[in-house]
């Protein structure tokens, strides 16, 4: 990478200071109706009191078993990222996925502080929805930036020793990691750190489940492997493919994470 496209990404991804980290959008890309799955248009208000907007996915049985709450990425909304998610509805999963400040139909305007609390204020709404519903297991799923972000707000979850499984797709530890692999170091010290999680990771003492890329062209693989063999907690597996992309395990090598997935969560305790 050039020094003028390694400046360029670091202004359009990264840079802390003005928070460009997050490419937020409020375009419909994709509606729930085009999958046949039935589903609740819900607000829930952020610790500081911003609206945040949410959709909940209803499983196409009877009487699911469990409920995925999903942490997305930097770019675009909730409108894209559920597509993700759609096939979990054929398969015993209801699913909640929400929009950071400033995404979406999400009030504000995104920075690590607010989303931090949004991603708290997520956790806390679904903790609430996973208990009325009787669900079996509660599963936080975050992709990328949504993984930062959740590691951070599960630090402050009350409830995090019931969370079933936390699954960490294609993500990071912090921004200032991603700059340094992107730039060589040249802009490390200029993205802030602030808001991220304690690199210790103690707060992780539920099972994990990593799945990362060797070809992910935006977050490289070993950020995702040096995140993995930080977590303290000896619960966890990490899976790795070879498919150019990121973020699209389960529309890889004939879908057929998505069975590994299904089993995978099947056989927790």
């Amino acid at each position: 990478m050039g020094n003028f496209s390694k400046i360029l990404f670091v202004c359009l991804f990264l840079t802390g200071c003005t928070s460009l980290i997050y490419q937020p959008d409020k375009y419909m890309y994709a509606h729930p109706d085009q999958f046949k799955i039935s589903f609740d248009n819900l607000t829930f208000n952020s610790i500081d009191g911003t609206k945040l907007s949410a959709w909940k996915l209803h499983s196409k049985t009877k009487n699911p078993k469990n409920l995925l709450i999903w942490f997305h990425g930097n770019a675009q909304n909730l409108t894209s990222h559920f597509v993700n998610t759609a096939w979990m509805t054929d398969h015993g999963y209801d699913v909640l996925i929400f929009d950071y400040r400033g995404y979406g139909l999400s009030e504000g305007k995104p920075d690590p502080k607010g989303v931090s609390e949004d991603g708290l204020a997520f956790l806390n709404y679904a903790y609430g929805d996973f208990k009325k519903g009787g669900y079996e297991k509660f599963i936080v799923y975050a992709q990328s930036l949504g993984g930062a972000i959740a590691l951070r707000s599960l630090e402050d979850f009350i409830h995090r020793d019931e969370v079933s499984l936390l699954v960490l797709d294609s993500t990071f530890l912090s921004p200032r990691e991603v700059a340094r692999e992107k730039t060589n170091r040249l802009f490390k010290y200029l993205i802030s750190n602030s808001f991220t999680a304690n690199p210790e990771l103690k707060h992780l003492t539920m099972p994990v489940l990593s799945i990362h890329s060797t070809e992910d062209f935006v977050i490289a693989y070993f950020l995702g492997k040096d995140l993995f063999n930080k977590i303290p907690n000896p619960q966890k597996e990490f899976w790795t493919f070879n498919t150019r992309g990121h973020g699209d395990v389960f529309f890889v090598e004939n879908q057929k994470y998505r069975d590994l997935f299904l089993n995978y969560v099947k056989a927790l305790k």
